[in-house]
């Protein structure tokens, strides 16, 4: 009885493998993203200084625009944890997905083999049997 094919198995397996390397470019824009926004929060504060030096309500009013710059950028920093932690999770589950489905194809490619061996095995019994005959014949 022939070992059934583990074809299924190497497709879901790399199914798995392919939506979580998705996810895992999703992350990253996501993280592109964020890097982003605090890059250009941090490249407006000289600028806002810049124009509060100008006048005394822009002094006033710079503080409070700090304030919020640097609660934006706490609040970024927060989600950029979090996806790191997403990062880190897809990772460990991709590190499981990809040893599954290389267990798969071994066992697949021994399969194979075991099947490929029977062949020879059958064809040189085969071989042996026709040797036999004209051995026979011949006597």
């Amino acid at each position: 009885m022939a070992a059934r094919s583990h074809a299924p198995l190497i497709r879901l397996a790399r199914f798995k493998v392919e939506e979580l390397q998705k996810q895992m470019a999703e992350i990253e824009r996501i993280r592109a993203s964020i890097r982003e926004q605090i890059t250009r929060l941090e490249e407006s504060v000289p600028e806002e200084q810049s124009v509060a030096s100008e006048s005394r309500e822009g002094y006033l009013a710079y503080g409070s625009y700090a304030r919020s710059v640097i609660q934006r950028k706490d609040k970024l920093r927060a989600s950029m944890e979090e996806v790191d932690a997403q990062a880190d999770d897809i990772r460990a589950r991709m590190e499981q997905a990809f040893a599954e489905l290389k267990k798969y194809e071994l066992l697949e490619e021994r399969r194979l083999m075991r099947l490929q061996d029977a062949a020879r095995m059958a064809e040189q019994a085969e071989m042996d049997e026709i040797a036999g005959q004209r051995l026979r014949s011949a006597h």
